[in-house]
């Protein structure tokens, strides 16, 4: 849960993300605003590559893909429901 954290703060945060999608060996996050977008915090060490297009960030993890992006699809989830 802790890299799906770190992902998240430095994608600027829950409120930054419109949507996450597991898409093979890479998570495929749309943004609000690209500005907000730390990449040089996105690249962790299990993190082989970050392509930016737009407002998608896409972050190629490997097979560990689906379950990073499942964990981040939590704590913005949860993030936003304590918004309310």
């Amino acid at each position: 849960m802790e890299s799906a954290l770190a992902l998240v703060d430095a994608l600027g945060g829950s409120s930054n993300i419109i949507d996450i999608e597991p898409c093979s060996l890479r998570i495929r996050v749309e943004v609000g605003n690209q500005a907000n977008v730390n990449e040089d915090a996105l690249r962790m060490p299990f993190v082989l590559a970050v392509v930016r297009s737009g407002n998608i960030v896409q972050i190629i993890a490997g097979t560990e893909s689906d379950d990073i992006a499942e964990k981040m699809a939590t704590v913005v989830k949860r993030d936003t429901a304590n918004e309310a």
